[in-house]
């Protein structure tokens, strides 16, 4: 039982990180979340094609008109 500690320590640490991310990305103001999610959206794309999928992504212009930038 003693070669689990490590690994429950190592997944402790995973988990709490990954809720550590999931808080942070919360407290993101909403057009950073689109800028998230159009990233994401630009980076699957080539591989949906390549599989013959219909992909559009979203377009952003160049300033977001809540922040300015």
């Amino acid at each position: 039982m003693a070669t689990l500690d490590p690994l429950r320590l190592w997944i402790a640490r995973l988990i709490a990180a990954k809720e550590r991310r999931r808080r942070q990305l919360a407290a993101l103001p909403f057009p950073a979340k689109v800028r998230l999610v159009v990233r994401l959206q630009q980076i699957v794309a080539p591989i949906l094609r390549a599989r013959g999928r219909h992909v559009r992504v979203w377009q952003m212009g160049p300033e977001d008109p809540l922040t300015g930038r």
